[in-house]
């Protein structure tokens, strides 16, 4: 055998000590890699150290905020006069319940954080204890950095994200993500979702104002198009938009080619009750992601209200019933969430956001098949996979169940005159849908919106609402009773006298269903009739 020369062991020994300090420095990267990561993540990590921060932070202003009116709430006496106090925390930027303060100690609520005020005018921030929230299969708890929550994207733009109101979450609701590791195919935008602590899970509608610049009252068969700009409760533009705001629907007008020329705030965003807004200028609305789940007792008129997947929608109920059970809605928080059953205009809030290129870019929503079980089936991964075309983003994030899905009835009615159905069924108590007396019957309110009729006439009724705006009636059809007159070739029904309720959407074995779908209800109890609620966080 030939001897291998010097310079060939050289060689292999090089090749060696080559591969050596290659892996040597593979581990060392690692190494790096995993205290890298240690410092950002963990109990002491950076991220968790800077939203502790910012959490502290938060609590600390809230604090500051009740102590100035505090200050400010004292009487001659050197103590502190309650009308006084009352007063003054109505100026507190934030303050979502506690008011009015009938004795001290009292907790008002101030950015979603619980503040306290004893006796003698000392104010804390109340200390929370850890509350275990039930979570929903598929999805997992992650903190309000932008990034991790939530992208509102303009999918006709290169996914360019989009600035909205940062949602609002009270007690003890939580921002919640689709799990990645089961995130396949979540392309689109991902709008913010939330669960309270009973479970029931909630999609943020951001404030905006919006121009229907094409197909403004037809029936296109490829629906229409509906722009939207994010906006702040000043009505500012948040992405660099240009044009006029306003908020008076009857100001909007129109070019030759019936291109809406003024951005209008989304009536639902109001604090215009007649144009169906009333609970204040909101920077957002918590929608039911799904139909409303849980029980009712028709006997006692109590049950238990949630907003949870795979479960048996709630049906059963008459108008007046889902009306005023939506509004004793909870859900396992403490804190006043002005739960009600959904208007025409918050079900148009959540379909011009879809519509638009922050929803499917005017793509359509898939029917519903199973209109009984909220998601569309009793399988959960199936409701965020198979069924994901069926949702306002054609994805996890979105709002399920508006095409097909149930008998959606809305917090809506035509005010006909010598009805013998809206008192019947809509109730003639004070707080009933109806009401007790012609005033209330007539006026809308924060929790629901009156049409004027004009007579018995359908066909003059329905004329009547073009001045109402972002309800998805008048703006997105062409008639009062046919059934391909809405967008997307959906029914379009005013209601007459014998069904004067409104409902939306139409069911899984209507031919003509979709989210454009309007008819009239006689409002009765029914295997069909169904109602969505809807969170308004001052």
């Amino acid at each position: 055998m030939k001897k291998k020369s010097f310079k060939q062991e050289l060689k292999k020994l090089s090749t060696g000590i080559t591969l050596i300090a290659l892996v040597i420095t593979i581990i060392v990267l690692l190494i790096l890699a995993g205290v890298s990561i240690a410092l950002l993540t963990g109990n002491n990590g950076i991220l968790t150290k800077t939203n502790e921060a910012k959490v502290l932070t938060e609590k600390s202003a809230a604090k500051e905020k009740v102590e100035v009116e505090v200050l400010g709430s004292y009487g001659t006496d050197g103590n502190i006069n309650l009308d006084k106090l009352n007063e003054n925390l109505k100026n507190v930027d934030g303050l979502t319940a506690g008011l009015p303060i009938s004795s001290l100690p009292a907790t008002v609520v101030v950015d979603g954080y619980e503040v306290d005020i004893d006796g003698n005018g000392n104010v804390t921030i109340a200390e929370k204890e850890e509350i275990e929230i039930e979570l929903p299969k598929y999805w997992e708890t992650t903190n309000k950095a932008n990034g991790q929550w939530y992208s509102y994207i303009d999918i006709s733009n290169s996914n360019t994200r989009a600035n909205v109101n940062e949602p609002k979450l009270i007690g003890n609701m939580t921002a919640i993500k689709y799990l990645e590791n089961d995130n396949e195919n979540q392309v689109g935008s991902k709008w913010a979702n939330a669960v309270t602590q009973d479970g029931s899970m909630w999609v943020w509608i951001p404030r905006y104002a919006y121009k229907i610049t094409e197909g403004y009252h037809t029936n296109s068969s490829t629906g229409g198009t509906i722009e939207v700009a994010f906006i702040n409760t000043n009505n500012e533009f948040l992405n660099g938009e240009s044009g006029t705001i306003i908020t008076d629907p009857s100001k909007i007008t129109y070019n030759t080619e019936g291109e809406q020329e003024q951005w209008l705030v989304h009536p639902a965003f109001t604090s215009n009750a007649e144009n169906g807004g009333g609970f204040g200028e909101l920077s957002g609305l918590w929608v039911g992601k799904f139909e409303t789940t849980g029980s009712y007792d028709s006997n006692t008129g109590t049950g238990i209200l949630s907003v949870k997947p795979a479960n048996n929608i709630l049906v059963n109920m008459t108008a007046n019933q889902q009306y005023k059970f939506a509004q004793t809605g909870t859900f396992g928080e403490t804190i006043t969430t002005n739960s009600h059953m959904a208007k025409n205009s918050e079900w148009g809030a959540v379909l011009y956001l879809a519509q638009s290129k922050y929803g499917t870019n005017g793509q359509k929503i898939e029917k519903t098949v199973e209109y009984s079980i909220a998601g569309g089936t009793s399988d959960e991964k199936t409701i965020y996979t198979a069924n994901k075309k069926q949702s306002t983003t054609h994805n996890a994030y979105g709002i399920y169940g508006l095409n097909g899905g149930s008998w959606e009835r809305v917090a809506s009615y035509v005010n006909y005159e010598d009805n013998t159905v809206l008192p019947t069924i809509g109730g003639t108590q004070e707080g009933d849908l109806y009401g007790k007396d012609e005033k209330e019957r007539s006026t809308s309110t924060a929790y629901k919106t009156v049409y004027k009729p004009s007579g018995i006439d359908q066909e003059k009724t329905y004329e009547l609402t073009e001045y109402i705006k972002g309800d998805a009636v008048w703006e997105t059809s062409n008639s009062y009773l046919n059934s391909t007159g809405s967008w997307f070739v959906a029914h379009a029904g005013i209601p007459d006298t014998i069904n004067p309720f409104f409902y939306r959407g139409g069911t899984s074995d209507e031919t003509y269903a979709g989210v454009f779908f309007f008819n009239g209800s006689n409002g009765n109890s029914g295997t069909n009739g169904s109602f969505r609620l809807v969170l308004a966080i001052l």
